[in-house]
């Protein structure tokens, strides 16, 4: 027996071999395992992130940091959740079906950020018409924290948006098996992947790239919906300072203080003492001349 037969026989090319030498990669189930998954969703996560903290930069009333802080939170728990959901529904798919997982995980994100947004849109405003106007609960209204902001409103407002995504992700799945026709448009979408060198190219698209186009626009829409729909909730603090209290930046003289500017005074001030006088406008009429004939027959003009 040669030595090459004791070695493993490697088959495909090309794509094909592109993820053989990482053991992480099931290519079979179209998942990412181990510390591949973590490197993924992390690269995922910063992306996203960024791309609110542009969203942010963008904003023309910006909320503080404190404020966009809790409004993104809400979104990055519900998306571990969904994840976490997604993939383990993909899992249970690929062992208990012949579907093939990657495209069951590719429809089931593609139908979160499009008709899963609208979805929630509906249900959190729903529900948060019913804890906050019929029941007059307080802190459920999204995006308003009080002031100072308050960590027990924001858990409210989280619990019951992990609320409205566990009902939209119910919805989507009951559509995905009334209608499971849909996993045929699925399979046409990812078709072009699949290669004669294997389904590499369909892994790191459906597991990678997509993902994290989709998620971005998912959490951009999302953050529109979440956060407070009034500029005037965006403060921090209360209005302590109306404007009415202010004691001004210096101090203003009495009236007994104040300098009357007279006609003939020609005291040289300067800009702030002439703000700070009273000047007193003198009317005088113009001078007149008078013929005076009584000087020894000569006429004299008199200016008065």
């Amino acid at each position: 027996m040669s030595a090459t037969d004791n070695e493993p026989t490697r088959t495909g090319g090309g794509m094909g071999g592109l993820l053989d030498d990482y053991p992480d990669v099931d290519k079979h189930s179209c998942q990412l395992l181990g510390p591949t998954a973590l490197i993924v969703q992390g690269l995922m996560g910063i992306l996203v992130i960024l791309s609110l903290v542009y969203k942010r930069h963008r904003e023309t009333v910006k909320r503080p940091w404190r404020i966009w802080l809790f409004d993104v939170s809400k979104q990055v728990i519900g998306q571990m959740f969904v994840h976490g959901f997604n993939v383990l529904v993909s899992d249970l798919v690929s062992q208990h079906s012949d579907q093939n997982a990657c495209v069951f995980y590719f429809f089931n994100i593609l139908v979160d950020t499009t008709l899963g947004v609208a979805l929630l849109y509906i249900i959190l405003h729903l529900l948060t018409y019913l804890c906050a106007d019929k029941f007059q609960l307080i802190g459920f209204e999204s995006g308003v924290y009080g002031k100072p902001p308050s960590i027990v409103f924001w858990g409210k407002q989280a619990a019951l948006y992990v609320v409205a995504l566990t009902t939209m992700k119910l919805l989507v799945l009951g559509l995905l098996a009334v209608f499971p026709g849909l996993f045929i448009i699925g399979a046409w979408l990812l078709s072009w992947t699949q290669t004669g060198d294997g389904d590499a190219l369909q892994v790191i698209f459906t597991m990678g790239i997509f993902p994290i186009v989709m998620n971005v626009l998912q959490f951009w829409l999302i953050d529109s919906i979440v956060k407070a729909s009034e500029p005037s909730t965006l403060s921090l603090d209360t209005d302590a300072h109306d404007g009415l209290d202010r004691e001004p930046l210096f101090g203003v003289p009495s009236d007994d203080e104040d300098d009357d500017i007279g006609p003939n005074d020609t005291t040289l001030r300067t800009p702030d003492q002439l703000h700070q006088s009273t000047i007193t406008l003198v009317h005088t009429p113009p001078e007149r001349p008078r013929i005076d004939n009584a000087n020894g027959g000569r006429i004299q003009v008199v200016w008065v």
